[in-house]
């Protein structure tokens, strides 16, 4: 699969971030693709469940969807699969939805970048990384 741009490619290797490439059919000729940051890092500031009790979120499986048209088309919203809450036990706001994909139900962060904010042929995967990290630090 071939459907992040070199530059991003090169950033991700340089970098030495680990992630993996999924694709699904969505129709014919058609198919969803994703990029999954395994074990992603989490500020400090988020939580999750187990066995009833909210504990610290060192980590989560991250994924961002690469629409048809990316790099021109500009990333939008993520996903993370530990659903992630915060100290007091509500959810991040506007991310308390769910969505199947790629066989895994995933926590949707709705976020999305005014036009103005994405520069087509400057930003990428690294810019929208750091939206990420920024949106994950104010949950």
């Amino acid at each position: 699969m071939t459907f992040l741009p070199e530059d991003d490619r090169a950033y991700l290797a340089e970098k030495l971030i680990k992630y993996d490439l999924l694709s699904e059919p969505t129709g014919p000729g058609t198919s969803r693709n994703g990029i999954v940051f395994p074990e992603y890092g989490l500020p400090s500031n988020l939580f999750s469940s187990v066995d009833g009790q909210l504990v610290p979120a060192v980590a989560t499986d991250l994924m961002i969807l690469v629409p048809s048209g990316y790099a021109t088309t500009k990333l939008d919203s993520f996903y993370t699969l530990k659903r992630l809450k915060r100290s007091d036990g509500t959810e991040p706001v506007n991310a308390n939805g769910e969505q199947e994909l790629f066989g895994k139900k995933w926590q949707f962060w709705s976020r999305h970048l005014d036009d103005s904010d994405w520069r087509d042929g400057i930003d990428g995967l690294s810019t929208f990384l750091e939206y990420i990290r920024r949106e994950l630090r104010v949950a």
